[in-house]
C-alpha cells in the first residue's frame, strides 16, 4: 500500500516520490506513487492537484486501496519531483475544518444533524435535518461556530479499531464498514469519523459564514463559506456597496431606502407605461379593423416585442375577429380570438408547430409559439392560414 503523506503532514507541500506504476485506462494517464502527496477524492472534500515532475494532475482519486493520479502526460523519470498546489489544499482544508465546526454548532445549539455535506469552487453546503430554519436560529448557529474559531482548539486525526470507534461520543455514525476507522477531533467542539484533512487548529479556520438557506427534501440546506473565501465574498460584496454608494451618493446606511424609493417610482412609470402601450394599442386596432372586413387579421412586426403583439392580439379579438401576429425580434408568434370562433388554436399549435422546428401551446381561445428562425415561423404562419380555411 502506498505511503500517504497528506495524513502524515498535511502541510507538506513538496517531496520527492517513485513511480510505482504508470496505468492507461480510458484514454487517461494514471500514475500511482510510493509516496502520495496529493489527497484524492472522498469524505465530501475535492481532490488535491498540483504537478508530478512537471506534469500537471488533473484527478486524484482511490481504488481498491491504491490512490491514482491522473496527469497530462507519464513523467520521463522514476523519481519524480511531486508539488502540491498548497493554496487550494489550504482553502479545502478551511472548508473542510469549518464544516465540522458549523455543524457541530448545529447540533449544540438547534440539535440539527448534518445529513450532507459538499464542497464547491466557490462555497460550501450542509444538509440540516430541520425543515425550516429561520435566519435568526442559522445567526445563533454562525455565531457559536465563531465563537469555536475563535477559542482555537487543537484539531487531531487518529486511527481506531471499529470497536473502540463506536464507542466514542460521534456527532454522526459511521458510514464505512471498514474496520480500521479514521476519528478527526476537534478537542471539546467535534468528534467524528473522517477521511478528509483538516487544518492543525480551528483558529486557523477564519471566518464561518453562512450565505444563503433554502428547503431541501424536508430539511434545509445551508450555504456557506469559510477563510479567505469568506474574505473574498466580503471584498465582493464590499465593491458592489462602494459602486452603489457612488451611483446614488448616498451613504451605505441609506441605500436599502433610496432603492426602496426608487423601486416604488420605476412601478409608478412601469404602470403609466402599461397604460400608454395599452391606449396605443387600442388605437392601432381600431384602425385595422376599420380598415379590414376580413375575420383574420394577419400582420408581422419588425420592430414589435412579442409583449406588444399580445396587447394588440387582445385588442383585436375582443372585436370578434380572429388575430394571428408575429413578432420578428423575438420569433414568437400569436394566434387568438375571443371564443366565438369554432378554432381551437392550442390544438392547432399541438399538432403542427414540431413540424416547423418550433415550441408552444395554448388552450382554445390563444396560443404562442417560439422558433429558432423566422422561415420557420413564417412557414407556420402559412400553414395555419391554411388550415383555419383562410386564404394565404
Amino acid at each position: 500500500m502506498d505511503r500517504r503523506l497528506y495524513y502524515e503532514d498535511q502541510y507538506k507541500k513538496e517531496c520527492t516520490s517513485r513511480v510505482e506504476e504508470v496505468v492507461m485506462r480510458d484514454g487517461k494517464v494514471l500514475v500511482v506513487l510510493d509516496n502520495s502527496p496529493f489527497y484524492p477524492v472522498g469524505g465530501g472534500q475535492p481532490c488535491d492537484l498540483g504537478w508530478i515532475g512537471g506534469r500537471k494532475v488533473l484527478d486524484v482519486f482511490e481504488r481498491d486501496g491504491r490512490v491514482y493520479n491522473q496527469v497530462e502526460e507519464a513523467p520521463e523519470a522514476d523519481a519524480v519531483e511531486c508539488r502540491v498546489d498548497f493554496s487550494r489544499r489550504f482553502d479545502l482544508m478551511q472548508q473542510h475544518t469549518g464544516e465540522h465546526l458549523l455543524s457541530a454548532a448545529f447540533l449544540k445549539e438547534l440539535g440539527g444533524v448534518n445529513k450532507g455535506f459538499h464542497i464547491g469552487d466557490d462555497y460550501c453546503t450542509i444538509d440540516i435535518n430541520i425543515p425550516d430554519v429561520t435566519e435568526e436560529m442559522a445567526r445563533s448557529v454562525e455565531l457559536a461556530a465563531n465563537g469555536y474559531v475563535y477559542r482555537n482548539e487543537p484539531v487531531a486525526a487518529y486511527l481506531t479499531d471499529r470497536k473502540t470507534a463506536e464507542e466514542l461520543p460521534l456527532r454522526t455514525k459511521i458510514k464505512v464498514e471498514d474496520e480500521s476507522i479514521r476519528i478527526v477531533e476537534i478537542k471539546g467542539i467535534d468528534m467524528c469519523a473522517c477521511c478528509g484533512v483538516h487544518l492543525r487548529s480551528s483558529g486557523e479556520t477564519g471566518i464561518i459564514k453562512i450565505s444563503k438557506l433554502e428547503k431541501y427534501k424536508g430539511m434545509t440546506r445551508v450555504y456557506f463559506r469559510c477563510g479567505l473565501r469568506a474574505l473574498a465574498d466580503y471584498d465582493s460584496k464590499q465593491k458592489t456597496l462602494s459602486e452603489l454608494v457612488k451611483l446614488t451618493s448616498v451613504q451605505e446606511a441609506k441605500l436599502q431606502e433610496k432603492y426602496e424609493s426608487m423601486a416604488e417610482k420605476i412601478a409608478e412609470l412601469g404602470k403609466s407605461l402599461t397604460a400608454f402601450r395599452k391606449k396605443a394599442a387600442s388605437q392601432e386596432a381600431e384602425a385595422i379593423l376599420s380598415s379590414s372586413s376580413s375575420e383574420l387579421i394577419c400582420a408581422e412586426y419588425e420592430d414589435r416585442s412579442f409583449e406588444d403583439v399580445q396587447m394588440l392580439g387582445e385588442e383585436i379579438a375582443e372585436s370578434g375577429r380572429v388575430f394571428l401576429g408575429l413578432s420578428l425580434p423575438d420569433k414568437k408568434m400569436l394566434l387568438c380570438h375571443n371564443g366565438n370562433s369554432e378554432i381551437h388554436c392550442g390544438k392547432l399549435f399541438k399538432e403542427n408547430i414540431k413540424g416547423f422546428c418550433g415550441k408552444g401551446g395554448g388552450d382554445s381561445k390563444r396560443a404562442q409559439g417560439t422558433f429558432t428562425n423566422l422561415d420557420d415561423m413564417r412557414n407556420f404562419a402559412s400553414h395555419l392560414i391554411t388550415r383555419m380555411g383562410f386564404d394565404a
